[in-house]
């Protein structure tokens, strides 16, 4: 398990939307950017597949590399702004970003740096949570077949057991995998993202693409916490790719043992045919750091602050972003 150590800086004016981490007499808590997630050491990394070109409706970048500006110069040309996405549920572009900017940091302004974040980060939780839905609503028809006594073609049952084996559940346990296969509210994760990764600024974050600062053991590619105790051989988990730092994130949610509360809540939700709630699944996790209760109500502040519910409805687009490729 990790500790976090929060540090106060006087909350600079931002936009209207994208608020700092609330404090007393104008403060606001920003976490420390060396950071890291205890309970995730064994969940394995799975490559994300992108989905096919032609499914989409164009590309509006091409670099090698991001910048902040070419970010916002990109976002401007796809009409991508969050206000709208949040009051008029317009849709969000497809992101395929290799790595954070680089000079992300360096943005003065903090509500400007948080916004630049949001922007990137939201259009990756949607891209993994719509591959995952995607398996759900087959797996839901698999069920249905399966309670209605007909047999599955060799087809599907392949595709049934490789569900099973990469969630980790028996393939005879639709039950426990339809527990297991489903999304994580986009509120949850930005404030996750935004938490563990000091809004993109973070060591760990910039140069392992670890923005979730999840565990790996000494033999694992990672990078070493700069103050990590005397004894302790765990690194942070590095990704080649941005968006394998996100799928790697939900499927740690959705697969490890300490995070079975989050499960059984998220599927109390679904049972009472009610939208996810990413503030009271926040709840849950008490469990994905040392600081508890600390940790829960960071995450709580960090979406009310920044507005995060209404972002649970948001949806992909058919334009893509792209900076590399990613075939």
């Amino acid at each position: 398990m990790r500790g976090v150590r929060l540090i106060e800086e006087i909350a600079r004016a931002g936009p209207a939307r994208i608020g700092v981490v609330g404090g007393v007499a104008g403060l606001a808590l920003l976490l420390v950017l060396e950071l890291a997630v205890g309970p995730s050491a064994i969940i394995p990394v799975l490559r994300y597949t992108w989905p096919d070109r032609d499914v989409l409706g164009g590309s509006v970048a091409g670099a090698a590399a991001p910048t902040v500006a070419g970010l916002r110069s990109a976002f401007s040309g796809a009409g991508y702004d969050l206000d709208g996405v949040r009051d008029n549920g317009e849709p969000v572009p497809r992101l395929r970003l290799p790595s954070l900017p680089r000079d992300l940091p360096d943005i003065g302004d903090a509500g400007a740096r948080k916004s630049v974040f949001l922007k990137l980060a939201l259009p990756l939780v949607l891209e993994v949570n719509s591959r995952i839905a995607g398996q759900r609503r087959r797996l839901q028809q698999v069920a249905r077949r399966i309670e209605a006594g007909d047999a599955l073609s060799p087809e599907l049952q392949r595709w049934l057991s490789g569900l099973a084996r990469d969630y980790r559940v028996p393939e005879d346990r639709i039950d426990v995998l339809l527990r297991r296969v489903d999304v994580v509210p986009p509120s949850l994760a930005l404030a996750q993202a935004a938490a563990e990764s000091g809004w993109g600024t973070s060591r760990f974050a910039l140069e392992g693409n670890a923005v979730f600062g999840q565990w790996t053991t000494a033999g694992g590619r990672g990078l070493v916490p700069l103050e990590r105790p005397q004894g302790r051989n765990y690194k942070v988990r590095a990704f080649d790719r941005l968006i394998d730092s996100f799928s790697a994130y939900v499927m740690n949610l959705n697969t490890h043992r300490a995070y079975r509360e989050f499960r059984a809540r998220r599927e109390e939700m679904r049972r009472a045919g009610k939208p996810l709630d990413g503030y009271a699944l926040a709840g849950t996790l008490l469990a994905y750091s040392e600081q508890g209760q600390d940790y829960v109500d960071m995450l709580h502040t960090i979406m009310r602050v920044n507005e995060l519910a209404p972002l649970d409805r948001a949806r992909l687009g058919d334009v893509a972003i792209e900076y590399f490729d990613d075939a």
